[in-house]
């Protein structure tokens, strides 16, 4: 910029020169000059000629070469005067385009400095609009916004919170600008924390300070605020101001304990529910296995609760549920932990176990909680429970195998008759691991089809066959051929019953019309139902489907029933029943005298054969009262028109004597062990059979 300055000045002093240059006046100067030059040469020349030269001739001589002289030195004298003005111009001519040259570049620098003062200029503006506009948006931002700004000035302990006042309903002026003031407000239990907070941020240890506390607001409620800020300090490092916001989060809050009951917390019982039972038992068995202690635990449910339900509706059934849950409350000391699992079944936890005693009081006494009845809308109900127990880390150190325990031990308690409590031990650990492996295996042979059916000949009394019984047995790959008697409980329990009992049905059919299609006598054939099955209501509809995809006459079919599946439900049986016999199948009573043996199903039960139990056909001839009780059994259910088949035939002397009390067929090993359906084959070929005659089908029909 100097520079500039310095090259402005010079050109201006070079134009101010060239202006007062004398060029109009050099001609003038030369006459002038010539003139007077002329003048002294004339008037002194030729003095000094003579006073120099006395001849004449010399003197006229010497004249000749004076004028040359004057000639050639006013010519000199013109020529330098001449030659030095022309050259001052041309001087100035040049310093003028130089300086000029100067001041043209001076501008150029000048136009840009102008335009760059105009940038940031412009720029300038800009950051101004900008910093307007956000103080703008900041200022909307803030009375916009539910946040309360404060600031605390921490060298005079000055809290500004106009805002957060006006939050809590107090006006501006009630309470002073001040730390104190604030601090009257929030919560004895929330303040020490918070200012232990707050000294953590300005300490330097935490970037910004964030706390949620209760502060009072003018009507004496607490309401939850959310405070955050930011410090600032002095190059001492010493902290001079905080500021920043408040937010009321007590809606917040108040969603979320809500969010989290619904979470953790069983909604009807209000007790913890599965998820924070299993969060809780986390926790337990981390403490425990550090300190090598036991703890147990209890898994139980209600006795036939379902019956309940099903019979006076959910609304009775979840009252008694929450009075069942407040019981087990009542029954619990210090740090023992009840949770719902779900349904009718409750998780305990006992901590720091000193004995098993500890355990079995515990559900002794969770158990007699339950003598007294239920009382819901006048009514009262009798509920018992049962309990299955297990002990960490005894019985298990991971919350499944725990649990899985414990569900094992009250099964086991369910099954010695209920309203009991069940240890665990090593010999259901056995059992239930060698239950498992066998599913496993039944599961196995339904997909490889494993399953083969036999057949036990049915006879009359004199010796015909008049229909086969269909017995399924289990080809197993390393036990060889298995009877019912090893895996059909387990099917039932584990509703494998249902595939299996499909396969035995469709596998008769197609037997049937096998024989049928070899021109083999029309045997009856009876088929046995497991009780599973006959809870479906769609079991006549199932049967009915059989008989006319494999072309079955149904007067073919026997289905066998036990008096225990009979009776589960009465009038669910009876109407079975009623659509299976109008299929044209008839119904065998199987295994009669083992169960119920009640007279009045007898009479009210739609059947056609009832099939004595061989325990008393085996006692024939040996015990009287059994000898006395089978012939009364013959004539009962003649007189009601049934056809008796006695089963476990072995002697001779029992066919004779189930001939004389007018048994109409007989079924044991002493005629036929249960064959496969090769061997039947062979057996009908050397056998006489007395099928079902004409009259026989009009009278099923």
């Amino acid at each position: 910029m100097k520079d500039r300055q310095q090259t402005m000045q010079q050109a201006a002093e070079t134009v101010v020169r060239l202006e007062n240059f004398p060029a109009s006046r050099i001609p003038q100067k030369i006459v002038v000059i010539y003139l007077v030059a002329g003048t002294l040469w004339i008037a002194f020349s030729d003095r000094l000629l003579l006073a120099m030269v006395s001849n004449y001739e010399q003197f006229v001589n010497l004249q000749t070469f004076k004028g040359w002289f004057y000639v050639g030195a006013t010519g000199l004298l013109l020529y330098q005067l001449i030659r030095q003005n022309l050259r001052e111009l041309t001087r100035y001519q040049e310093d003028l385009v130089a300086n000029y040259e100067e001041l043209e570049s001076a501008y150029e620098e000048l136009v840009a400095m102008e335009q760059e003062l105009q940038d940031n200029f412009n720029t300038l503006q800009d950051q101004q609009r900008r910093l307007l506009e956000t103080e703008e948006r900041y200022r909307l931002v803030v009375e916009g916004s539910n946040d309360c700004i404060w600031d605390w000035d921490l060298r005079n302990q000055l809290l500004s919170f106009s805002r957060t006042k006006l939050l809590l309903g107090y006006e501006e002026d009630e309470l002073p600008e001040t730390y104190d003031a604030w601090a009257s407000l929030v919560h004895p239990e929330d303040l020490e924390n918070t200012e232990l907070i707050s000294q953590q941020h300005l300490d330097g240890k935490t970037p910004y300070f964030y706390s949620e506390y209760r502060m009072r607001n003018k009507w004496g409620e607490y309401r939850w605020i959310q405070s955050r800020g930011k410090a600032v300090w002095d190059a001492e490092g010493k902290p001079v101001r905080i500021a920043g916001s408040h937010v009321d989060v007590t809606e917040q809050k108040r969603l979320m304990r809500e969010m989290y009951q619904m979470a953790y917390y069983d909604e009807l019982t209000e007790l913890p529910n599965r998820t924070l039972f299993y969060d809780h038992l986390k926790k337990i068995m981390g403490t425990h296995h550090r300190h090598q202690e036991q703890f147990g635990l209890l898994t139980m449910d209600l006795d036939d609760f379902r019956r309940i339900n099903d019979t006076r509706g959910h609304p009775v059934g979840d009252q008694i549920l929450v009075e069942v849950a407040r019981r087990i409350n009542e029954q619990l000391q210090d740090n023992e932990f009840v949770a719902r699992s779900g349904g009718d079944e409750f998780y305990v936890l006992k901590p720091r176990l000193l004995s098993k005693d500890d355990l079995k009081g515990l559900a002794e006494r969770i158990l007699k909680a339950f003598e007294a009845p239920f009382g819901v809308d006048g009514y009262e109900y009798f509920i018992s429970a049962s309990a299955g127990i297990a002990i960490f880390p005894d019985h298990g150190t991971d919350r499944d195998t725990l649990l899985q325990h414990a569900d094992v031990a009250l099964s086991e308690a369910k099954t010695a008759g209920k309203n009991k409590f069940w240890f665990f031990d090593q010999t259901i650990r056995d059992r239930i691991t060698n239950w498992m492996e066998k599913e496993k295996d039944l599961r196995y042979a339904i997909q490889r089809r494993e399953f083969v059916l036999h057949y036990q000949p049915i006879m009359d009394v004199k010796g015909n066959i008049v229909g086969v019984e269909a017995l399924i047995r289990w080809n197993h790959p390393q036990q060889g051929l298995l009877s019912p008697f090893f895996f059909m409980e387990l099917a039932e329990e584990t509703d494998l019953i249902h595939p299996i009992g499909a396969w035995v049905m469709e596998s008769v059919c197609q037997t049937c019309r096998q024989w049928k299609m070899d021109g083999l006598p029309p045997l009856t054939v009876s088929v046995n139902l497991s009780s599973m099955q006959f809870r479906r209501t769609d079991l006549p509809d199932w049967i009915s489907q059989m008989i006319h995809q494999y072309g079955v006459d149904p007067c073919q079919l026997v289905v066998e029933i036990t008096e225990t599946a009979a009776m589960d439900n009465l009038s669910h049986t009876k109407e079975l029943l009623n659509r299976i016999r109008a299929l044209g199948v008839r119904v065998a009573l199987d295994d009669f005298g083992t169960g119920y043996s009640s007279l009045n199903y007898l009479r009210s039960l739609p059947m056609d054969i009832l099939k004595i139990d061989k325990s008393f056909i085996q006692e024939m001839g040996n015990n009287p009262k059994e000898t006395f009780i089978v012939r009364q059994i013959i004539d009962m259910a003649h007189q009601l028109q049934l056809t008796v088949t006695a089963e476990g035939v072995e002697e001779r002397a029992q066919w004779e004597m189930l001939e004389r009390y007018g048994c109409d067929h007989l079924q044991g090993y002493y005629f036929h062990r249960p064959m496969a359906e090769e061997k039947l084959r062979e057996v009908l070929a050397k056998t006489t059979v007395h099928p079902l005659s004409e009259a026989e089908h009009q009278q099923i029909h």
